[in-house]
């Protein structure tokens, strides 16, 4: 389907507008500007219409803005269009060096984009209204937890300075608004679990990854969001790198030999997750337990080791997803 199209069109989104530059012909192209709303996209599809553009013929490519895209996204979506969102960072590092910057040569620099890939492109598959539900409520939780962070931690750089009068009178101030904050993280958990058990699906894929031991609420549904209910990757190592605990090599010939490393470009949030997981197993979780002791003896690094521990447990979810199994504890790791 992907390569029987004519056009191309890179969209660079913002909160108010977007900018579109779409292929004609060879290396012809035509831009516009539309409102990120309802009324911009009607205006979008007349301006295609009245370059002879028909939606069956175009792959509309765009950067993931977090919020911004999804509206436009959504209305392609209803009228059967073919979307590609991309990560921003794939689209700049794949441009080479660039000079200048705005909307309209951003727009191009993702409509080129995507005529290049076209033979990668990866067709953007929407969430299920629960599924973006939990994906906002999770959203809305992490900022919770980060006010609370933010009352707590002065009160705690007082009282490591001594001063644990002034820390008392801060932590008496700030005691209600904690509470209150702590109680709103409660039912925001609450409304995604009940948002899980009331869709078998959701709660069947749920089930199995937190079978997983150490692998809890906050970890199984990140992973739920993040891979799209588990449609998004083919295997559990295309989430390790997603998530940045893929080990890749670092040699170059006979005279470069790196150490194997970690990406940087990844989604920390859910690895800073698999992370506290991986902690957790070794205080919880016999298997893990085990292992990590045998590795400290075979004299390897620390950090190297819970790296494995976040991909052996990563890959134990994905097996019981995939196999539609809970997971059996072996002793031996």
């Amino acid at each position: 389907m992907v390569n029987n199209l004519k056009h191309f069109a890179g969209i660079d989104i913002s909160k108010r507008t977007f900018d579109i530059t779409v292929s004609i012909q060879g290396s012809d192209s035509e831009y516009s500007n539309f409102p990120n709303s309802k009324k911009g996209f009607k205006q979008l599809l007349k301006w295609l219409k009245s370059l002879g553009i028909s939606l069956a013929e175009i792959l509309f490519c765009m950067e993931n803005t977090g919020i911004y895209h999804r509206s436009l996204v959504s209305f392609l979506l209803s009228l059967e269009s073919l979307v590609w969102v991309e990560s921003g960072a794939q689209i700049k590092l794949s441009g080479g060096i660039q000079r200048g910057k705005n909307d309209k040569v951003d727009s191009k620099r993702i409509m080129d984009y995507a005529k290049r890939n076209k033979d990668q492109v990866k067709l953007y598959q929407e969430k299920s209204p629960d599924l973006q539900k939990i994906a906002d409520l999770l959203g809305l939780r992490r900022r919770l937890v980060q006010s609370i962070k933010s009352l707590k931690t002065p009160i705690k750089e007082l009282k490591e300075a001594g001063l644990k009068q002034q820390a008392a009178v801060i932590h008496k101030a700030s005691r209600r608004s904690i509470k209150a904050l702590e109680l709103e993280i409660k039912i925001v958990e609450d409304t995604i679990k009940k948002t899980i058990s009331d869709n078998e699906q959701l709660k069947e894929i749920y089930n199995y990854a937190v079978s997983v031991k150490s692998i809890g609420f906050v970890a199984a549904c990140q992973l739920l969001v993040y891979t799209n209910g588990f449609t998004k990757f083919n295997s559990s190592k295309q989430i390790a790198s997603y998530c940045g605990i893929a080990p890749f090599e670092f040699t170059s010939g006979t005279s470069v030999r790196g150490r194997t490393r970690v990406h940087h470009m990844a989604n920390k949030e859910l690895k800073t997750t698999l992370h506290m997981c991986a902690i957790s197993s070794l205080a919880h979780n016999e298997e893990m337990k085990i292992y990590c002791e045998r590795k400290v003896k075979e004299g390897k690094n620390k950090m190297l080791i819970l790296n494995s521990i976040r991909n052996k447990l990563l890959s134990r979810v994905f097996s019981c997803v995939k196999n539609k199994k809970m997971y059996v504890p072996h002793i031996a790791a």
